[in-house]
């Protein structure tokens, strides 16, 4: 029988009401965007940061185009 105050690896925050497997794809493609910006050596301003949330909306194939626009690489 596990040990009760072990971390299930599958829920590592039971109760905590976060999804398990990860960030949601919108919250994935935020941080992807953050990382690429940052990459491309572009820092957002805070006033960038409602054009962040949009552009995180978007679907994966558009998100991917967008990525692909900042690093410069087809």
């Amino acid at each position: 029988m596990p040990d009760p105050g072990e971390r299930n690896a599958r829920n590592p925050l039971p109760g905590s009401g976060h999804p398990t497997g990860g960030p949601v794809p919108e919250e994935r493609r935020r941080l992807d965007l953050y990382a690429c910006l940052t990459d491309a050596g572009i820092r957002p301003l805070a006033a960038d940061l409602r054009a962040i949330e949009v552009l995180s909306s978007v679907d994966d194939l558009t998100h991917s185009a967008i990525r692909r626009w900042i690093s410069g690489t087809s």
